[in-house]
């Protein structure tokens, strides 16, 4: 793999299109969040990164922001893009509960019954865990829910029959609300469903966000003297990134025949969540068919101590796809978070399971070959930067 290659003196022109999971933050609440990263990027680096302010296009659904970062005898220009769909999620969000609990426990069964759910756990024992953990909680909530209710219907009064139900269900919501929130039980059982209805062709509001993302990945392309052209997705992001680049190749089948690198790098990432799943023949279809694209390449990042990746596991043979003979595809790397941070900021995160799982994605306190903003940002291209399959320990690779 090679990186871009840049006059002497010539900033490194990259675009990178960014694709975030099944999270309501906003785009303003992301660009917030970036901004405070690049001054850890900074300050652990030693270089000047400055944004542009965020800037929504007119349908709101991509928000462009202009990085420029120069170090030590290098400067780049990033073109940084937002590719949102909070909207979706929050409409999700807005469900009553009594829709939304019924729809999580049809896609448990789905994933039951097609047998996903024990693929899972031969693959990734952790993610099979982390799966079911929302299910886990919800039960625990009904079976309080229905003691409760046995409780109130010692009583011996004619209307404490009649109320049982209701009280049932006040309860159960409840639990839902508080601790239910705090360990984003909702939210977890609604991505769940998500991703299950978007594999079965359920979500067209998705489909033609995906179709938009697409337009946009060929716009980015199309920049003069791009050097660099980076697609990245996190957590369920991961699966749409890879879906979105291959629609922008089959709206132009020329693209990656035009000299342009072309990257995937997935971190956090959930695409065996449906890739294992015997329905999710399209995604499959639509991942072979970017494998036969030689100048695309994807990077899949994992590390252990994140639940909701792969960890060591090579996505393209689990899927079952068939091989290119000479071509790695994708390049699994395994990075370690702890290696990212100081141990004392390491410390603080290590038990927060979705602080750890989004690291990938923001600013390291200490010199590590994987950073996010130095592969956004930096004079290395993603290629280059990671020609190796393995990672090695900071101390032995570290940059100027």
């Amino acid at each position: 793999m090679t990186g871009p290659k840049t006059e002497a003196g010539r900033p490194v022109r990259r675009g990178v299109l960014y694709l975030g999971g099944y999270d309501p933050v906003t785009p303003e609440k992301f660009f917030a969040r970036q901004a405070r990263e690049l001054g850890r990027f900074r300050k652990t680096w030693d270089v000047q990164a400055e944004p542009t302010p965020a800037r929504p296009s007119e349908d709101g659904h991509v928000w462009q922001s202009e990085i420029e970062t120069q170090g030590d005898g290098w400067s780049a220009h990033t073109d940084f893009r937002l590719l949102a769909w909070d909207d979706l999620v929050k409409d999700d969000f807005a469900r009553p509960i009594w829709k939304r609990v019924p729809l999580s426990l049809g896609l448990l069964a789905d994933f039951l019954f097609t047998g996903t759910i024990p693929r899972y756990f031969l693959a990734a024992w952790r993610f099979g865990l982390y799966f079911l953990a929302p299910f886990f909680f919800s039960l625990l909530f009904v079976i309080a829910a229905a003691f409760v209710t046995s409780l109130a219907l010692r009583i011996d009064h004619w209307a404490v029959a009649w109320l049982a139900p209701v009280i049932f269900l006040l309860v159960y919501a409840g639990l839902m609300r508080w601790p239910g929130n705090r360990w984003f039980v909702s939210h977890l059982l609604d991505a769940r469903t998500f991703m299950g209805e978007y594999m079965r062709g359920w979500r067209p509001d998705m489909e033609a966000r995906l179709d938009r993302f697409a337009r946009e990945i060929l716009a980015v392309a199309a920049t003069p003297e791009l050097d660099e052209l980076l697609i990245v997705g996190h957590s369920q992001g991961s699966v749409f990134a890879l879906e979105a680049l291959e629609r922008a190749l089959a709206l132009d089948p020329g693209l990656a025949q035009r000299g342009l690198p072309i990257s995937v790098m997935t971190v956090g990432s959930c695409v065996l969540q449906l890739g294992l799943h015997p329905a999710a023949k399209t995604l499959r279809a639509r991942i072979q068919r970017l494998q036969g694209e030689e100048n695309v390449e994807w990077l899949e990042f994992q590390t252990l101590t994140d639940v909701v990746n792969f960890y060591k596991t090579d996505p393209a043979k689990l899927m079952h796809l068939k091989p290119s003979p000479g071509r790695v595809f994708p390049h699994v790397l395994n990075v370690r978070i702890r290696e990212m941070l100081q141990p004392a900021d390491y410390s603080r995160i290590r038990n927060s399971l979705f602080r750890v799982h989004y690291q990938f994605v923001m600013g390291n306190t200490r010199r590590y070959t994987y950073d996010f903003f130095q592969i956004c940002c930096g004079p290395i291209g993603l290629r280059e930067r990671f020609s190796l399959r393995e990672m090695p320990p900071a101390r032995n690779h570290t940059e100027t």
